[in-house]
C-alpha cells in the first residue's frame, strides 16, 4: 500500500484493534476449551499423535470423560497443531490457575484472577491470522478499492464475533482461502495447496477445489493430497476415525431435500453443487475465478442450518464483493444483518452469554412468533439476497 493510504488507514486500524482488545477479556464460550486442552497435552506432554484417543483411555469415572466424553476432539489434526505451537511458546505466561479453571470449571472462570490475561494468550493466534488476512487483502485488491476492502474487514462482525467472542479458530480457514485466491493467477498449483490446507481444520472446502481454474484433476489430486497427508498419521486412532473423520456435522448438507419417495431423496445441496460443477465446466468465464470458488459456499448457507463460526469462511469473499461490486453492498448488507439476528436466535451460550448474561432472545421472540418460524423467515430472505448478489454480477460481467 501507498504511505498516503496507510495514514488514512491508521485511525481504523486502531479502531478496530482497539474493539477487537475490549471483546477479547469478556467473551467466553465453552467450545473454547477443547482445541487448548488439545494443544496442551500436544505442546506439552508430546502427545502429537496420540490425543484424539487420550479421554478414551480414561477410566470412565474420570472427570474428564465425565465432562466431556470421548468424542471431545472433532476436528482434523491441523486445528489442534497450529494451537498446540502457540501453547509450547506462551504457555509459560499461561495463569495457570485460570487456564486449569477454563478446562475444569468453565463457570467459575470469570471470577479467577488471571481470566483477563488469559483469555488474550489464548485467542492472541486469532488476532495474528486477522492481520494476516488483512494483508493479504492488501496485496490482492487493486489500489482504487483497496481502502474499501480492508475497512470491511476491520469493522465486519462476523470475523469479530466468531474469532474474539466464540473464540473458534475458523478465521485460518479464511486465511488459506485468501491465500487461494491471491495465488489463483499468479501460481495456481500452489493455490490448490493453499485450498487444502484450508480443508485441513475443517474438509467442506475441499468441494472448491474442481472450481480452481487450470486442469480440474490436477487441482483435485493435489488439494485432496495436502489433507489427506495431514490426517495420514492419525488414521491409526480409533477416537479420530470414529469422531473427527466424519465428523456428525457433515449430515447438515444432506438436510434440505426433495423426496421422490417414501425413502428415497435428492439433497438439495448436492443438486445445487453438481450443477454449480457444470455450469463451470461450460461457462468458466460467466464468474471470475474467485466468484467460482464462493458459489458453493454460499449455496451451503442458503440450504443448511449452519452453525455461526462457518460463516467466516465466505468473509475473504464478501470483501471482494464489497470493494470491487460496488452494487452488491446493500445484499452484503442484508446477509451480514441476517447473519446477526440468526446468530442472537440460537441458544443464549452463542449470543448474550458470551457476556456471562442469562438474557434469552428467543424466548423474548416467541411472545410473538415462533422462533424457528421467524429464523426460517430471515433464511428466505438471506437466500434471495444470495441469488441477487450473484445475478447483479453476472449482469454486469455480461455488460462489460
Amino acid at each position: 500500500m501507498t504511505k498516503s493510504l496507510w495514514t488514512r488507514l491508521l485511525p481504523w486500524l486502531s479502531a478496530g484493534l482497539l474493539l477487537r482488545l475490549i471483546l477479547i477479556p469478556i467473551t467466553l464460550h465453552p467450545d473454547f476449551r477443547a482445541v487448548n486442552l488439545a494443544a496442551y497435552w500436544i505442546a506439552q506432554k508430546g502427545e502429537i499423535f496420540t490425543f484424539y484417543d487420550h479421554i478414551s483411555r480414561l477410566p470412565r469415572n474420570n472427570h474428564l470423560v465425565l465432562l466431556y466424553g470421548d468424542n471431545l476432539f472433532i476436528y482434523p489434526p491441523l486445528a489442534y497443531l497450529t494451537h498446540a505451537v502457540f501453547n509450547k511458546m506462551l504457555y509459560w505466561a499461561y495463569p495457570q490457575n485460570a487456564f486449569w479453571t477454563l478446562i475444569n470449571d468453565i463457570g467459575a472462570l470469570r471470577r479467577t484472577p488471571g481470566f483477563f490475561p488469559l483469555m488474550f494468550l489464548l485467542k492472541l493466534p486469532y488476532l495474528l491470522a486477522d492481520a494476516a488476512c488483512l494483508y493479504l487483502i492488501s496485496k490482492i485488491l487493486p489500489e482504487k478499492t483497496r481502502f474499501s476492502g480492508l475497512l470491511f474487514w476491520l469493522f465486519n462482525p462476523v470475523t469479530i464475533y466468531v474469532s474474539y467472542m466464540v473464540g473458534q479458530f475458523d478465521i485460518f480457514i479464511a486465511l488459506f482461502l485468501l491465500l487461494t485466491v491471491y495465488y489463483l493467477d499468479k501460481k495456481p498449483l500452489l493455490s490448490a495447496v493453499f485450498l487444502g490446507l484450508s480443508a485441513c481444520f475443517k474438509p467442506f472446502t475441499l468441494v472448491l477445489s474442481p472450481l480452481l481454474p487450470g486442469n480440474k484433476i490436477k487441482n483435485i489430486i493435489i488439494s485432496c493430497g495436502v489433507y489427506l497427508g495431514t490426517i495420514l498419521p492419525y488414521l491409526h486412532s480409533t477416537a479420530f476415525k470414529q469422531y473427527a473423520l466424519l465428523a456428525s456435522q457433515s449430515d447438515k448438507l444432506l438436510f434440505a431435500k426433495i423426496l421422490v419417495s417414501g425413502s428415497q431423496y435428492i439433497p438439495v445441496f448436492v443438486l445445487g453443487l453438481v450443477l454449480i460443477y457444470w455450469w463451470h465446466i461450460f461457462f468458466p468465464k460467466r464468474f471470475r475465478d474467485w466468484i467460482w470458488l464462493s458459489l458453493p459456499l454460499f449455496l451451503f448457507y442458503m440450504v443448511s442450518n449452519f452453525h455461526p463460526q462457518w460463516f467466516v469462511w465466505i468473509t475473504p469473499f464478501l470483501v471482494l464483493f464489497w470493494s470491487q461490486v460496488s452494487s452488491s453492498r446493500l445484499q452484503i448488507i442484508a446477509l451480514i444483518a441476517c447473519y446477526l439476528l440468526i446468530v442472537l436466535l440460537f441458544e443464549p451460550s452463542l449470543n448474550f452469554g458470551l457476556f456471562g448474561l442469562t438474557f434469552n432472545f428467543s424466548r423474548l421472540v416467541s411472545r410473538y412468533i415462533v422462533p424457528d418460524q421467524l429464523a426460517s423467515i430471515v433464511r428466505g430472505i438471506f437466500a434471495g439476497a444470495v441469488i441477487s448478489l450473484l445475478i447483479v454480477d453476472n449482469a454486469i460481467q455480461k455488460r462489460n
